[in-house]
């Protein structure tokens, strides 16, 4: 894998906007490579510390025996503290795991993107993970930024197109022969790459003409319109997810979908488990949406919280996620 210059600077406060609970940390990991750098925000949760003799799994606070890391990622037009992501976190560390969730570039309180003419491509997901990975990888930077000599990288949480990136980022991390997290968590991830072509032309019917459409979304504490060029979109369309098949047997994978997904077909579901047959546990919500949340008319028979006037399924979905990894 490519060698930057990264540094990690832990903020002794995080801009106004955001909210931090008593084990976290505010962080910039900056990148410098041929005199260029860019930033990656992030939100550190450090573990729960517990008498390992009285946890139990009944309550779902099981400690880790070695210093593990889950890395959250989000989708498009998103933030770190966006759906499940700030309660997942909170739940990890109760488990025992150290816990970053990320903004991408040109995303949340990140640099913006290197080139604004192809604006954030999947090509620069995977340099900020690659600068991410870094302070896994870089023994100073371990002591650094999570206060440990010894982690390692061992579940990816990512939704929607940040499944994208995770699963290509393990074939990247594969290739270089680096050491691989042992759990991958899909959330609402896209299969074929021609939904979003088509969703896309029929949200923004001349977008290809105009090279582009304008979308809105979370940028420094404010939601601001941001121009999203064909090239971000084609980054993404163009995957060849059946590669994925290749990562490494020792990589167990779940998938989360809402079963009335509106941005990416049920259908994906399905060919996720096909495709990693034998290492896939899936799990669909009845009534959730593409970011979890309730349909119209939604019954709510499990009493879940209501944000925003929807059923909100995200406790759900942080739920099946802990009991995959007590399980696997």
């Amino acid at each position: 894998m490519e060698k930057k210059h990264v540094t990690v600077q832990i903020q002794s406060a995080p801009p106004s906007y955001i909210k931090l609970e008593a084990n976290e940390k505010f962080v910039y990991i900056t990148s410098t490579m041929n005199g260029l750098s860019y930033q990656i925000a992030a939100i550190v949760s450090y573990p729960e510390k517990r008498n390992s003799s009285t946890a139990n799994k009944e309550d779902g606070k099981l400690l880790c025996k070695e210093n593990k890391l889950a890395l959250l990622l989000h989708g498009s037009q998103s933030h770190k503290n966006a759906i499940y992501q700030t309660l997942l976190a909170k739940r990890l560390a109760e488990f025992g795991y150290w816990v970053l969730r990320i903004d991408f570039r040109g995303q949340g309180d990140s640099s913006d993107n290197c080139d604004p003419g192809l604006g954030r491509t999947l090509a620069q997901d995977l340099e900020d993970l690659s600068t991410v990975y870094q302070t896994v990888s870089d023994r100073s930077l371990r002591v650094q930024l999570y206060k440990t000599s010894t982690i390692s990288l061992d579940v990816v949480v990512a939704h929607s197109r940040g499944s994208l990136a995770m699963f290509k980022f393990c074939l990247k991390l594969h290739a270089a022969e680096s050491p691989l997290p042992s759990h991958l968590i899909n959330c609402a991830g896209r299969y074929d790459g021609r939904g979003l072509i088509e969703r896309c032309t029929r949200l923004h019917p001349h977008w290809q003409a105009e090279g582009g459409f304008w979308a809105n979304g979370p940028r420094n504490g404010e939601y601001k319109d941001f121009w999203i060029p064909l090239s971000e979109t084609y980054s993404i369309a163009g995957v060849c997810v059946p590669e994925f098949a290749t990562i490494p047997q020792t990589c167990s994978v779940m998938s989360c979908y809402g079963m009335c997904d509106h941005i990416v077909p049920i259908s994906a579901a399905s060919n996720y488990a096909r495709l990693f047959e034998g290492r896939h546990s899936l799990k669909l919500i009845e009534n959730a949406d593409h970011n979890y949340y309730g349909i119209e008319g939604d019954p709510n028979a499990l009493g879940l919280p209501i944000r925003r006037g929807r059923v909100n399924y995200s406790p759900l979905v942080v739920d099946l996620i802990m009991e995959y990894l007590q399980d696997t």
